[in-house]
């Protein structure tokens, strides 16, 4: 039996769709193609991800290897840099010991050259590394100006005081007896 269908078109069309379903070629075609497209775009970063963290790991044991290879040079340098402080601490103390055991040399033969003819000089005592006593004795106060003229104009002493001058001893032997302090510089140069 032949059928034909007397409906104007809209009605076919509506018929169609109401009783059975039919699809265009690219309704299936465009959702399919996008699923596509999205699961390789997140395959692809996965297998960078991937790639990536590979790349790092091995990076990483490698740098490993090279910190256990390096290890015993790093302990080394270490071990040096803490003898060089210790080396370097004790040749501090070496200069320090030099240079104070020249200075008192240098303020007694300073000392020496200032000393005038008559005047006898009975003690001399540095009192800390900046200060100097001197004691004495000599026939007159003349002697002891001199002496504290010539300290004065050496570069080795600054600062000299009179501390005491007493005439002592008998009628026949006078004798002044004198204590000067004075400023040690040791650092300015001897004449």
């Amino acid at each position: 039996m032949i059928r034909i269908n007397l409906l104007p078109r809209e009605e076919k069309a509506s018929r169609r769709g109401a009783g059975g379903i039919t699809f265009k070629a690219g309704d299936v075609i465009i959702p399919v193609v996008l699923l596509a497209a999205v699961g390789l775009v997140i395959a692809g970063t996965m297998s960078s991800q991937r790639m990536s963290i590979a790349s790092l790991n091995g990076s990483i044991a490698d740098m490993d290897a090279q910190a256990r290879a390096l290890g015993p040079q790093i302990d080394r340098v270490n071990r040096l840099t803490q003898e060089r402080a210790e080396l370097d601490l004790r040749l501090g103390v070496i200069s320090k010991l030099e240079r104070g055991r020249t200075e008192t040399v240098r303020m007694m033969d300073e000392l020496a050259r200032c000393v005038p003819d008559h005047l006898w000089l009975t003690q001399a005592r540095q009192d800390s590394p900046q200060s100097v006593s001197v004691e004495g004795m000599t026939f007159s106060n003349l002697v002891v100006s001199d002496f504290m003229s010539s300290l004065e104009r050496s570069p080795m002493f600054a600062d000299v005081q009179l501390e005491v001058a007493e005439r002592t001893g008998d009628a026949d032997k006078p004798v002044v007896r004198f204590r000067v302090t004075a400023s040690v510089t040791p650092n300015e140069p001897a004449n």
